[in-house]
């Protein structure tokens, strides 16, 4: 993220024009610092984790889509 784009998001959310749920400034917020600094070190992949996430939902990783539950043989593909 662009210091740019950092600054928009900061002004969106002080000026509350994007739910804090949909900032992604405030992504880790709430995260755990172990966790962020697995993330940051290179120790966790965050987007294998959000693939996965989305895949858990029924959904398509690329666009969104619902796709339906899918077996967990397909989940673990999207891992590998």
């Amino acid at each position: 993220m662009t210091t740019a784009e950092y600054n928009y998001y900061r002004a969106a959310a002080t000026l509350s024009l994007i739910p804090d749920e949909e900032n992604p400034i405030f992504l880790f917020s709430q995260t755990y610092k172990e966790l962020l600094l697995a993330i940051a070190n290179g120790l966790i992949d965050a987007r294998q984790l959000a693939k996965v996430e989305l895949r858990n939902r029924g959904l398509d990783t690329k666009t969104g889509t619902w796709i339906g539950w899918q077996e967990e043989k397909s989940i673990l593909e999207v891992v590998s």
